[in-house]
């Protein structure tokens, strides 16, 4: 039997890699796995393995990856590693990978697993341990634990500049890429000078003779910062080169490819935009210029009769709308605690030890975190949110044997901890809310948020379940389910199948079609400014509900209720890679505009006019959608039909989103032929 050679095996595909001739890699990575199991040598079948599911990630291919990562933490297993740095080194593949599949409960877990390794297998200066961390940073930054992010770059920053090696060429493209990452964390909590220092230092190392993929990383830093700051202009041409980078290593058929071209997409729309507001602003000086020329060669007496009008005071409503729109100060915590991190610590500091010392046989068994009602499981908490159900606290999940065990006894010593906890506390509660932390029935606690105690596997029965109570069974943390039993109920409320998300698209795009597209223009020649608003406010829901869709529930989540659907939008425009990152900022100014139509009416602009027969009539046909809102929706809707070609759920080109639902009906329909097939 012959034996795999190892190190040939890394020296080829480096060569592969080397040459650019990324299409041979996915068969040559194949026929070598193949090799491992004719020479019987599992060792060697570990690192490719390895080096297969870091290929499969690059190009977003989870759901075949998911399954080798799970064999490789077997083999692992089976090869006795525990305690070597193979071992450590399997976990951290294996949990980069489920965060790049957005499993990120599992992922954190197996980092922290890691990190315990590494204590006994990897060199407190080592390359793997740093990389280690910068992994962990990543999974906080992706799920909006910033701090946190920026302490581990830190430290991996730390690691590396103070490594024996921090002149070697591999070691500057990890401190590069660490100042990249980082840079994107500061970002994100508004530092953009530091962001923009930290990002643009990554691109100057790889700028000094560094020949590295990673410069792409960084290029695409620089360029979210800069739109950031307000320069989409340079910001495109950084886009530029991190796509040329991109394009050379990876090809175009990549996640990473697609991520930075749609990125790419929404600073080119945010400089038309700011082309478009510069081209408006020359119109509009140009007309006043020409008003105040015709005013000069006008008779005296009637300048100042003007004059005197343009004193008088605007009507109450109109007065009301500028004040409206003056710039005001966000409310944000000063004290930076949100009530996700307020529980978070909560359970690690009272909940716990409480466990540990009380229920050491049962507590692999105890499921904790904080999900369900309320604005602080979907992290858009502020300090008006503490005057109601807000306060210390978790969520302990139990299955129906283990609370019939011992639920009672839980509930009682959860009872018993703190009620004041750093600073907060006791909790508020609202009179009608309803029981929000402490210990659960798994099945009732979904129950009471959905009506059903776990997720249908009839797809029918799914049209039951709206989208805001899917949000906020879904919502939250989980800080620890040793068992899984939680996160498996509440992963199968994330999976909506294939159909039914199809069903929502086309019903989502016949409400945009009709409210914005269609209605809109006609309610504006009607001059109805309250049905308007209205059509404007279906427009943004169905919208909204359309960018979670088509970024798929089971990675995104889903669009919460009303009251934070603009909340909930930014934080997905703002991620990385998302579909529809474009339509927040029209949608925003859509609602923000203080005339969505221009009319010639007298009638309907007459505060003292209580006869709206009389002012409809007055209207009908005078009044027109504004040129503004109508670019508005028309940019929505064509960023929309863009998504909908990428996917494939269309085939034509058409701008009104209603001539598109019958291409997703027929897809909806081949998914369920092919599942009543199965």
């Amino acid at each position: 039997m012959e034996s795999f050679d190892i190190d040939r095996f890394h020296r080829d595909l480096d060569e592969l890699f080397a040459q650019h001739r990324t299409t041979e890699v996915e068969q040559f990575l194949l026929e070598s796995l193949a090799q491992t199991d004719e020479a019987d040598d599992a060792q060697a079948r570990l690192a490719v393995l390895a080096e297969l599911i870091g290929f499969y990630r690059s190009r977003g291919r989870h759901q075949e990856n998911l399954p080798l990562v799970q064999q490789s933490l077997e083999l692992a297993l089976s090869l006795g590693l525990e305690g070597t740095p193979e071992f450590t080194n399997t976990l951290i593949n294996a949990a980069t990978e489920l965060r790049a599949a957005h499993q990120y409960e599992q992922a954190e877990d197996l980092y922290h697993q890691a990190l315990e390794s590494a204590k006994s297998t990897l060199a407190p200066d080592s390359h793997e341990l740093a990389a280690l961390h910068n992994n962990l940073a990543l999974l906080y930054q992706e799920t909006n634990r910033h701090d946190a992010a920026i302490d581990e770059f830190t430290t991996a920053l730390q690691i590396l500049e103070n490594s024996v090696r921090a002149t070697s060429p591999d070691t500057v493209v990890d401190i590069a890429s660490t100042h990249s990452n980082l840079a994107l964390s500061l970002a994100a909590q508004g530092k953009l000078d530091e962001a923009y220092d930290h990002a643009s230092h990554a691109v100057s190392l790889f700028d000094n003779g560094l020949d590295s993929a990673h410069a792409a990383a960084a290029h695409a830093t620089v360029a979210h910062v800069l739109l950031l700051r307000g320069d989409p202009a340079t910001s495109v041409r950084e886009y530029d080169a991190a796509l040329r980078i991109i394009r050379e290593r990876y090809g175009e058929d990549s996640d990473y490819f697609r991520v930075t071209r749609d990125n790419r997409e929404t600073a080119q729309h945010a400089l038309d935009a700011a082309r478009q507001a510069a081209d408006d602003l020359h119109a509009q000086q140009e007309s006043q210029q020409q008003s105040g020329q015709q005013l000069a060669d006008q008779p005296q007496d009637q300048q100042s009769q003007q004059a005197q009008g343009q004193q008088n005071p605007q009507r109450p409503q109109d007065q009301h709308n500028r004040d409206n729109h003056q710039p005001t100060t966000a409310i944000r915590i000063v004290d930076n605690v949100t009530g996700l991190s307020l529980a978070r610590a909560y359970w690690d500091e009272c909940c716990k030890p409480m466990i540990a010392a009380k229920y050491e046989r049962v507590r692999d068994r105890i499921a904790a975190g904080l999900v369900g009602h309320g604005s602080e499981c979907y992290g858009f908490d502020d300090e008006l949110s503490r005057d109601h159900d807000f306060g210390p606290g978790v969520c302990l999940w139990l299955t129906d044997e283990d609370y019939a065990r011992f639920g009672a006894q839980l509930q009682a010593d959860y009872d018993a901890l703190p009620q004041q906890f750093h600073g907060f506390g006791p909790r508020v509660e609202s009179d009608h809310a309803g029981k929000r932390v402490g210990v659960f029935r798994i099945g009732e606690f979904f129950e009471s948020i959905t009506g059903m105690p776990e997720a249908p596997t009839d797809p029918r029965l799914w049209v039951t379940l709206d989208e805001p109570t899917l949000a906020a069974a879904t919502n939250g943390r989980v800080f620890a389910d040793p068992l899984g039993a939680f996160s498996h109920v509440r992963q199968g409320f994330r999976s909506m199948p294939d159909e039914e998300i199809l069903r929502r698209i086309s019903q989502r795009l016949g409400m945009a079609a009709q409210a914005g597209q269609y209605n809109l223009p006609r309610m504006a020649r009607r001059g109805d400014l309250p049905a308007m608003r209205m059509c404007v406010s279906e427009f943004c829901t169905a919208v909204t509900s359309l960018a979670f869709l088509l970024n798929n529930p089971l990675t995104v989540g889903y669009m919460p209720y009303y009251k934070w659907q603009f909340a909930a939008l930014r934080k997905l425009s703002r991620r990385p890679g998302m579909r529809l990152r474009g339509v927040c900022a029209p949608l925003e100014a859509l609602c923000d505009l203080d005339s969505l139509c221009v009319t010639n009416s007298t009638a309907i602009l007459n505060p003292a006019t209580s006869d709206s027969t009389v002012a409809l009539d007055n209207v009908v046909g005078a009044d027109v959608l504004s040129p503004r809102a109508e670019q508005l929706v028309d940019s929505v809707c064509r960023q929309i039909v863009a998504v909908l070609q990428e996917l494939g759920l269309t085939r034509s080109d058409e701008t009104f989103l209603d001539w598109h639902r019958p291409y997703v009906d027929e897809k909806m329909r081949d998914y369920t032929k092919m599942k009543e097939g199965d």
